[in-house]
């Protein structure tokens, strides 16, 4: 019988979760999502975009337009169509990525 020590492997990498309503290939390339997510440190290759909340995921960032169901994300803002055209939801997001980066200093 072959019997080996156990040893920890390398660092995982952590898998994050992007809530959409409807999951395109023009998120994948869409400039906003990139810098947001470099602002907060989150590499872009970590994520996936999912437009069904799983219990458990590790949600990064709710872009639905009805958050149900809820979800634990650290940020969360309006789709993407609507976070372009509002300075409103532009400041809310920013104020949600400014708290982020203060807490992870």
């Amino acid at each position: 019988m072959r019997i080996s020590r156990w040893s920890q492997g390398g660092e995982a990498k952590q898998a994050y979760v992007i809530l959409v309503d409807k999951v395109s290939s023009e998120l994948e390339n869409h400039p906003v999502i990139a810098i947001v997510l470099s602002l907060i440190d989150c590499p872009f290759t970590h994520c996936t975009f999912s437009s069904s909340f799983v219990k458990g995921a590790d949600v990064i960032w709710d872009m639905r337009k009805m958050k149900l169901p809820k979800s634990n994300s650290t940020l969360t803002s309006p789709p993407l169509n609507e976070l372009e055209k509002t300075a409103e939801s532009k400041r809310e997001l920013w104020q949600l990525i400014t708290a982020h980066q203060e807490a992870n200093r």
